[in-house]
């Protein structure tokens, strides 16, 4: 069995361990010239999605992206702030659990590193045709391809989606987000938003605009430990990133560039805390960029003997759930155990797929519950009670009851 990807993104090289892991050929096809051009930013990855791994990575890979990354230690509670920089809400994260929060330059670097011989860099998957003995493989700029099953893993816009499904798999949650980088200094260590520094958080402020904030701050054994190894250094930093409901914006993102993406995150945040403003000031020169937030357009079943869908190539979603990379990697690694036992290949994809179909909708829907609040806090009324009352309220209550668990 021949196995081709298109696409060499979190889910893509993750299928392509769990193929190679079980003896099965596999062949990836991406844009990118290599695994450094790799836009975005950290990512969260459940313990669900690690225990998947752990079954599809080499040890020194799984070792390397928990070296890279951080665990339980920088996700410690979630907070609610308001745009004055007032902590209303800790949501403290359970005991047990044990997240990686890691970049996703790191990530796609230490998962492509082992696989450099099965990936063709800078190919443009432009169709297939599907042939008696499998599907070929149409490239602008290479030779054709045969395969025994495709796997479209290809993100929001997937090529093999559009031919497969003939219509768009995504469909506009009616947000976007700008997003950059700023380097964790001194100045910011001793300045910044306390409660950041033991998990992430998320402010909201008038107009339902919305900021979520992110500290990556990883601790390294010592420069022995990136001798001869996979483990990828980054500098300490933080993640922000400006959302809001697409009519806010004045002008189509798309055609700003990374320092005027930068100046409209400051016109939103004019009447914020300094302390966000200044997070935007000292972002990373150009490293900021715009995304928007995605649903699927419909998400069900399709019936094809050779060719099925990972990750964002048929169930995107927004970041606000935290899921969106999990959830690829749990697709990939499902798929590759199904093909794997399954005495044929229409029988293997038609039990992912009905999986999938099972506990994608559940990921999605975590993502549902910050937006519906975002566009109820463009009620200057609601937002006011929320922050004012509400959350204050709930926050006591939680933190009453954490206190009792604890005797």
């Amino acid at each position: 069995m021949r196995v081709g990807i298109i696409g060499a993104g979190i889910g893509g090289l993750t299928l392509a361990h769990a193929l190679s892991s079980q003896h099965i050929e596999v062949v990836l096809f991406d844009r990118d010239p290599a695994s450094s051009c790799t836009g975005g930013y950290r990512l969260h990855l459940s313990e669900e999605a690690l225990k998947s791994l752990h079954l599809a990575l080499p040890a020194e890979t799984e070792h390397a992206l928990r070296k890279s990354g951080t665990g339980k230690e920088t996700f410690k509670q979630f907070s609610i702030l308001d745009h004055q920089g007032q902590t209303k809400l800790r949501i403290r994260q359970p005991d047990h659990s044990d997240p990686l929060m890691i970049g996703r330059l790191p990530l796609r670097t230490i998962l492509a590193s082992q696989l450099e011989h099965q990936i063709r860099w800078d190919t443009h998957f432009t169709c297939y045709e599907e042939a008696d003995t499998g599907i070929r493989l149409h490239f602008a700029n290479a030779e054709s391809e045969l395969v025994d099953v495709l796997v479209g893993a290809d993100g929001v816009n997937s090529a093999v989606a559009r031919q497969l499904l003939n219509r768009k798999t995504a469909k506009s949650a009616g947000v976007t987000a700008i997003a950059g980088k700023t380097r964790l200094t001194n100045h910011f260590r001793s300045s910044l938003y306390k409660d950041l520094f033991i998990g992430p958080g998320f402010a909201a402020g008038p107009q339902g605009i919305g900021m979520f904030l992110s500290v990556h701050d990883p601790v390294y054994d010592g420069p022995q430990e990136f001798v001869n190894s996979l483990i990828v250094h980054e500098e300490p930093y933080l993640i922000w990133s400006v959302a809001a409901l697409d009519e806010t914006f004045y002008t189509d993102l798309k055609e700003l560039t990374s320092g005027e993406l930068q100046l409209e995150s400051l016109r939103l945040l004019h009447d914020w805390d300094q302390g966000y403003q200044e997070l935007v000031n000292h972002s990373v020169e150009g490293e900021t960029a715009a995304f928007k937030f995605w649903f699927p357009s419909n998400l069900s079943a399709w019936k094809h003997n050779r060719i099925t869908l990972v990750g964002d190539a048929v169930h995107p979603m927004p970041p606000t759930g935290g899921l969106g990379a999990s959830t690829a990697i749990i697709d990939a690694v499902h798929l590759a155990k199904m093909l794997n036992e399954q005495k044929d290949i229409p029988t293997a994809l038609h039990m992912y797929q009905k999986a999938m179909l099972k506990y994608a909708p559940k990921a999605i829907d975590e993502a549902r519950p910050p937006l519906f609040w975002q566009r109820r806090f463009t009620n200057e009324w609601i937002r006011k009670f929320a922050m004012s009352i509400l959350l204050p309220a709930v926050d006591q209550a939680l933190s009453i009851n954490d206190r009792f668990r604890k005797k």
